[in-house]
This record gives C-alpha cells, sequence and structure tokens, in this order.
C-alpha cells in the first residue's frame, strides 16, 4: 500500500519526515510513501516574526488542507508547530522524540551568562525573549526568520552577538558541533512538544497506524506538556512554554507564561502518580494565581 505524506518543504521538515518513514516502516514494513512537499504560509513569509502574525499554525494549515482535500493521506509536523486545539476531523500520533533543550551559537564561544552586558540575540520566539529576560534583562534581541541554515548564516553575517535555535533541528541537521551552551530546560523552558515530531491523519482513517509503537514516557510528557498549552489557549503570540520529564514515579514540570515578556511568569512543580491527571491543570492554576 502507498501513501502520500506531506510535509513542508524545507529540508529539516524533509529529514524529519525520512525518519517518521522510517519508524512507520519498522512498525508496519508493508507500506510505501511518496513525499509531497508543500509551501505553508511560515515558509513563503521569511520576515515577519511569528508573534506579528495574524493567526496561529502558520507552518501546518496548508498541509491540513491537503489532507482534508485529500491530496495527501498522512502529514508530518514539528508536533510544537501544531495548534494546542485539534480540527476534530484530525488525529495527532507523536512518533519521535528527540532533545527537548535549546541551544546558544555565539560567535565567541560564550554562554548565556558569559555574553558581554546589552549582548543582542536574534529570535523570533516571545517565549526564547521572556526566559533570557528572567535572568538577563539587560539583553536585546532581533528578529531572523528563515529555516535553521538561512538563520545561522544570517547571524554570522549581522553584528549580533548570537542566536538561539532548537537543540533537535541542529542535530537533525548534523549543525550540534556549531553549539556552545546547551540551555538548561528548566530556565529556558522549550516550546510544548519541541524536539518531537508528529504525524496527522484524518480520523477515518486513524487505523492505518494503529500498529505503530509509540514511547510511552516521552508520549505522557509530551501530552502533560500539549495539556498545559490547551488549556492556556496562548500561541505563538505569546511567551509560553512548558518542559515535562519523568523520573522514576515522580513527574517534574518547569512552565511559562506571560502576555509580554516583560511580565511572564514562571512555576515549577513535582508530582507524584496519584496526580499525574491534574499535573497539567495544576500548573496552569499555579501560573495564574501569580496575576498573570
Amino acid at each position: 500500500m502507498k501513501l502520500k505524506i506531506g510535509t513542508r518543504n524545507s529540508k529539516l521538515a524533509m529529514i524529519q519526515t525520512e525518519l517518521a518513514i522510517k519508524i512507520i516502516k519498522e512498525n508496519i514494513p508493508n507500506l510505501e510513501f511518496e513525499i509531497i512537499p508543500i509551501s505553508t504560509r511560515g515558509d513563503q513569509d521569511k520576515t515577519t516574526p511569528l508573534y506579528a502574525m495574524p493567526s496561529t499554525g502558520v507552518f501546518i494549515k496548508e498541509i491540513e488542507k491537503a489532507l482534508l482535500d485529500k491530496e495527501i493521506d498522512i502529514a508530518v509536523h514539528s508536533l510544537k508547530d501544531v495548534n494546542s486545539i485539534l480540527d476534530p476531523r484530525f488525529v495527532l500520533l507523536p512518533i519521535l522524540f528527540e532533545d527537548k533543550r535549546d541551544a546558544l551559537i555565539t560567535k565567541n564561544h560564550k554562554t548565556l551568562h558569559t555574553l558581554q552586558k546589552n549582548a543582542i540575540i536574534a529570535t523570533s520566539s516571545l517565549r526564547r525573549m521572556a526566559c533570557i529576560h528572567h535572568i538577563r534583562p539587560d539583553i536585546q534581541f532581533v528578529n531572523i526568520r528563515g529555516n535553521i541554515e538561512t538563520r545561522i548564516k544570517k547571524f554570522k553575517e549581522m553584528d549580533i552577538d548570537g542566536i538561539i535555535l532548537a537543540v533537535a533541528g541542529l542535530k537533525r541537521l548534523n549543525l550540534d558541533h556549531q553549539i556552545d551552551e546547551y540551555l538548561d530546560p528548566s530556565i529556558i523552558i522549550p516550546a510544548c512538544g519541541q524536539g518531537s515530531i508528529a504525524i496527522e491523519l484524518r480520523k477515518e482513517d486513524q487505523d492505518l497506524l494503529s500498529n505503530l509503537s509509540i514511547d510511552s514516557k516521552k508520549l505522557f510528557e509530551v501530552n502533560i506538556e500539549r495539556e498545559f498549552l490547551k488549556l492556556s489557549q496562548a500561541g505563538c503570540h505569546y511567551p509560553i512554554g512548558c518542559y515535562a520529564k519523568k523520573e522514576n514515579d515522580q513527574i517534574k514540570i518547569n512552565a511559562c507564561l506571560g502576555e509580554t515578556i516583560e511580565d511572564c511568569k514562571f512555576v515549577s512543580m513535582a508530582f507524584d502518580k496519584i496526580e499525574y491527571n491534574t499535573a497539567a491543570s495544576s500548573i496552569y492554576k499555579k501560573i495564574k494565581e501569580e496575576n498573570i
């Protein structure tokens, strides 16, 4: 059986799609795939900061439309690009989990703490800005858009000191040798679902991939992060992040949420087994009690 698999047309998206195909074939060897590259609004607009775009889902809407129109059979996304509230006509399957952290690349091999006063860092993420502002309020920010390779190239050509990028993307592109610092995810809190690759398919076709074997521990963590995102009803227009880590019988969660980078609130909590089902709502309630 041959399926058409839709994805963004960047190099990273293609690599992630090949990784997804490899995992699917390991579980369902009789499936074959044809990759269909799709250009999204987020790919077409290479200048507007993500937080300034008028709507969410700028990296998935065109792909979802192709899915509804049956131009493709399944879609591959970076999970952090997927809206918190899924269209009920779709099913989402996180299938591959990579390092959740953000990374700092600099011109002089600095860390976040050793960067000069009033250093300039490239990022278009309000979450990253808020987390950095929380510990280094002197740091300035500049917007750089484009795929990872383009952003690194622009950063090296511009008069700025550093750039923040996701570790997972750098690893998948074999660019992690450029990392100067892996940022502590309890301080620079990752996006909800960062590092994960997800398959999206029409609900009526969900049995196609029913035999997939998924890492239950990692899926549990991702589900908590996405539940927090759903409760907040926030997206790239707000600084929001959540990092869940399951260790033995405890789940430890770090989260941030605000309306601006200056008022972003940060919460850290740990939960035992009996509290697992309420962990995301407890974190959300705790942050709201901080009077955002």
